[in-house]
């Protein structure tokens, strides 16, 4: 949901997240976080999105955008 509110593909968040394109596919194609999911796998991918300024996340609320 954050991708999609930044409008980054897919290919943006791996190079953001400086982790790999697989990687986010993978992630994306689920409905849960796996527990096998790496803590730093997820929080790289977390502060890519609200180092940008424009995302936040509301502990297990949802996503928003910063501002709107």
């Amino acid at each position: 949901m954050a991708r999609g509110l930044l409008c980054w593909s897919v290919r943006q968040l791996a190079e953001r997240a400086d982790v790999g394109l697989s990687t986010i596919k993978r992630l994306e194609a689920l409905d849960t976080v796996p527990a096998s999911a790496q803590v730093g796998t997820l929080q790289a991918i977390a502060k890519a999105f609200t180092d940008t300024g424009k995302v936040r996340f509301d502990g297990l609320d949802g996503v928003y955008m910063v501002g709107v």
